[in-house]
């Protein structure tokens, strides 16, 4: 144990020096763009040099503090933030249900909220369903804040984490064939982060959803504007057809529905049966070509949203993605606090 423990903080010095190229000390992440590309891969080898550390502790952060600010239900993305800052020697301040449990029941407005938490936050992560709401109140925050998904524009972070996991187990995101599947892409806003860092570093993106649903065209501008983007949309396949698609790629992302349960919920569920990823596509190419088309959900799921015979196969990588999301958030938050 003193072994490993000498041995742990002998690396210390390198990834101070990783967290330094990073060159993000003291900013707030509200969109994936507002990282280079340069930024994405130094965070992934930062993240590469903090993943023995994901179920132990490296002492970079002691002394400071994270306040967690979700003003809707997570598991996730709160607590492997939470994770992360614990695995970093730091202290988190958790405010899971502010409108019961903080002076917003008392009609206090966000931005009075941001200021008084940056008093006591090295670091803010936010979530909101407004992303008006959100991005107005982090403006007034003196602390540098995190876009913890912010109403249905973006959940930088997530797509952060699925990048990682996609540049780990792929080898690389430049020429990775990439289908965002979702009935509905107006409200994937995981969905628009990823097909922002996708087009960004080189992979192939196709964006399928209902025509009636496509994504804003806030984002189609978004991605046309990105030099030598790979990207297209496709709309209304049936369930044969997306599954056809499907075969094409290497990976499919399921930005998944934010929703609470209930009437959207269900509307959601109904109109997913025509994007279900069926395991004999996959294990078809798998046979045919030895090739693994690998399946990630942002998560949570809902009841027959997926097959679920993909979750014990080589295709599954939704799991395996919450087993990154520490080491790469432990990153961005290490950058953005400063070690």
């Amino acid at each position: 144990m003193q072994k490993e423990a000498l041995r742990d903080t002998a690396k210390l010095p390198s990834i101070r020096s990783l967290v330094r190229a990073v060159d993000f000390e003291g900013r707030s992440l509200h969109s994936i763009n507002d990282l280079t590309n340069d930024q994405i891969y130094a965070l992934f080898e930062l993240a590469r040099a903090l993943e023995p550390f994901h179920r132990s502790s490296v002492d970079l952060l002691r002394g400071s503090v994270m306040v967690t600010l979700f003003f809707q239900p997570s598991t996730r993305t709160r607590m492997s933030f939470e994770t992360a800052m614990h695995r970093l020697g730091g202290a988190v301040v958790t405010e899971a249900n502010p409108l019961v449990s903080s002076s917003a029941a008392k009609e206090e407005s966000l931005a009075d909220t941001m200021r008084t938490i940056s008093k006591y936050a090295n670091v803010i992560v936010l979530r909101h369903p407004d992303d008006v709401a959100a991005r107005e109140g982090a403006s007034y925050a003196e602390a540098p804040v995190i876009n913890g998904g912010w109403g249905d524009w973006e959940h930088p972070t997530q797509a952060l984490l699925d990048l990682y996991t996609l540049w780990r187990t792929h080898g690389s995101v430049e020429g990775a064939k990439v289908v965002v599947a979702t009935p509905d892409m107006v409200h994937a806003r995981t969905g628009h982060s990823m097909a922002y860092g996708l087009a960004r570093l080189g992979a192939e993106v196709t964006l399928a959803s209902r025509r009636d649903y496509r994504a804003p065209e806030e984002v189609i501008e978004g991605l046309r504007r990105i030099e030598g983007a790979k990207v297209r949309e496709v709309f209304d396949l049936d369930q044969d057809g997306f599954n056809d698609l499907v075969s094409e790629m290497d990976l499919v992302y399921l930005p998944g529905c934010s929703a609470p349960k209930g009437e959207a919920a269900e509307e959601f569920k109904k109109m997913m049966d025509e994007y279900y990823v069926r395991l004999e596509t996959l294990e078809k190419v798998r046979e045919s070509e030895g090739r693994i088309i690998r399946v990630t959900h942002t998560l949570p799921r809902r009841p027959g949203e997926m097959d679920l015979r993909i979750d014990d196969t080589t295709h599954q990588q939704y799991f395996e993605a919450i087993a990154y999301s520490v080491a790469i958030r432990m990153a961005l938050v290490a950058a953005i606090v400063g070690a």
